[in-house]
């Protein structure tokens, strides 16, 4: 079900524009870019039927995706802190059980049928945009190593060259110490693609926010 760009603003005025104005997890310069990080080997070969920024429900399907239910909101930004209408945003991610819906994919975990693993949407006229989808669980890549659980992001504006990052997660900080893809960002720019999760009681359910500045 697409959330349409009434509902985004009507989900950000249910937040408030002084949570929104926030910054993710600590202080950091406003004006640095987001740090690029990989795609990554699954980004889907082919894309769902269903195609939205609702990722927690499947068209003609009865039940919603296991795990718990999220908001991820924010704004795409200029470095010069202007809002940029119109982006595509792309978001691609595991299930519950951290197995992405990708033939290439070796974990062994279930799969969910019922979640739809990548979405999008556009930025509204002030650069905001919203997906719900569900928190998602870390996989193993070696036997010593297990990514922490993160969202790919990939924006596309005409003319501009796509821009792709990572977003994770602040109550997942042992792993992502432990993680070999976000430590490559320079330690005081980490911040800048961990999210805090906060309760919100209007829309039960915790809401992460991710300002991207490309």
């Amino acid at each position: 079900m697409m959330i349409s760009r009434r509902e985004v603003l009507r989900q950000i005025k249910i937040l408030g524009i002084p949570y929104l104005a926030l910054p993710l997890v600590t202080m950091v310069k406003e004006y640095y870019s987001t740090p690029q990080q990989t795609r990554g080997p699954f980004y889907p070969l082919k894309f769902p039927l269903d195609g939205d920024n609702d990722l927690t429900w499947v068209k003609d399907h009865q039940k919603s995706a296991l795990g718990e239910k999220i908001m991820i909101v924010g704004q795409v930004l200029t470095l010069n802190d202007q809002p940029i209408k119109d982006a595509k945003i792309e978001i691609w991610q595991a299930c519950s059980s951290g197995h992405y819906n990708h033939e290439y994919d070796p974990n062994q975990a279930p799969i969910d049928p019922h979640f739809q693993g990548w979405g999008w949407t556009t930025t509204d006229q002030k650069g905001y945009y919203a997906f719900k989808t569900i928190k998602l669980g870390g996989y193993p890549v070696t036997n010593n190593w297990k990514r922490p659980p993160h969202i790919h992001f990939k924006i596309s504006q005409p003319d501009e060259k796509e821009f792709i990052t990572q977003l994770y997660f602040a109550e997942e900080q042992e792993l992502n110490q432990q993680d070999k893809i976000l430590q490559r960002i320079p330690e005081n720019l980490q911040s800048l693609v961990i999210t805090k999760l906060i309760k919100n009681e209007s829309l039960n359910m915790r809401v992460g926010q991710f300002n991207i500045r490309v």
